[in-house]
């Protein structure tokens, strides 16, 4: 699990509280599980998602909105930041480790502090 709390330091997850007025969600996962999640965004609201990979290889990560987003995620532990747009009532992000990834996945979202 060295691993997972790397990647709960790394996002500031460790220790995250439901009051936290931006704290939307967050959540960790094997690599080979990936997750997906349709969190439930307030339309014209921005956002950010933070998602980390720890171990190795890569993997893909999809964002369902109106002008998708795919990227590819080294398991490096670095995160990738993407600013959300609440275009929709529920906006799917997913995430699946590609051949050979192992390793830890870590999400964070948070509305922006705009």
């Amino acid at each position: 699990m060295r691993l997972g709390r790397q990647l709960e330091e790394t996002l500031g997850t460790e220790e995250i509280s439901d009051s936290d007025p931006l704290f939307v969600e967050a959540g960790l996962e094997r690599v080979s599980d990936g997750f997906h999640t349709e969190p439930e965004l307030v339309r014209g609201r921005s956002y950010e998602l933070a998602v980390a990979c720890a171990g190795q290889g890569v993997m893909s990560l999809s964002v369902a909105l109106d002008n998708p987003v795919r990227r590819t995620v080294n398991c490096d532990g670095v995160p990738v930041r993407l600013p959300v747009t609440g275009a929709a009532a529920e906006v799917g992000i997913e995430t699946e480790g590609m051949p050979g990834a192992t390793g830890m996945v870590a999400w964070r979202l948070d509305k922006a502090d705009r």
